[in-house]
């Protein structure tokens, strides 16, 4: 009995330390850092000294193939009291999709509008990513800046645009007991399209 009970043991602990390298492999992967470069500089780098990363936001950034040309891109939550001045000199474009939706769509004059809004008291930002690098890239393909834009949360979800084609996608923008609503680029009209969806559950 001694020597089945000393084979047993002795499997067990092979058992156990075969088994020890596919068990931490997917807390190592959900346990990932944060993108490399610092989200705050990289912000700056790319949109200008004018934007900060607002601290303690549930999702920072997301990143997803947002234009559907194979590239990864990200968009991150970012504050900025004037986005627009500095749009010429980082070549990014400031866009207002939301107002947009209902016809008042220029940012010159919708930017004035979340001044009293606690909702649209930040902006999304948006590089289409390059190359090797893809959004992390030094001159990244495009940058945007989303203004007025209603959202608690972002995350990436999938839309089905049209019945031929695969599902695009999109930033999905998250009102806690509002509505969620969708944010996707039309790749036809070279624009950001914003659409309302649902309330929330």
């Amino acid at each position: 009995m001694s020597h089945k009970s000393i084979l047993f043991a002795g499997l067990a602990a092979a058992l156990i330390f075969s088994m020890a390298p596919g068990q931490s492999q997917p807390a190592a992967q959900a346990a990932q850092p944060a993108p490399g470069p610092d989200l705050a500089a990289l912000v700056q780098k790319q949109f200008g000294k004018t934007f900060t990363v607002p601290a303690g936001f549930p999702t920072p950034l997301i990143t997803a193939d947002f234009d559907g040309d194979g590239v990864e891109d990200v968009a991150i939550v970012a504050v900025s009291k004037e986005p627009i001045p500095d749009s010429f000199e980082f070549k990014y474009k400031v866009i207002d999709p939301y107002n947009g939706y209902f016809g008042m769509g220029n940012p010159s004059i919708t930017t004035a509008f979340g001044s009293a809004d606690p909702k649209h008291k930040h902006e999304l930002v948006v590089i289409f990513g390059a190359g090797a690098e893809a959004w992390r890239a030094a001159v990244p393909k495009a940058k945007f800046v989303m203004v007025n834009l209603p959202f608690d949360t972002i995350e990436v979800g999938r839309m089905l645009v049209k019945k031929n084609k695969p599902p695009i996608f999109v930033i999905k923008a998250r009102e806690a007991e509002v509505m969620d609503s969708a944010v996707f680029w039309e790749e036809k009209k070279k624009r950001w399209r914003w659409e309302p969806g649902g309330t929330p559950n």
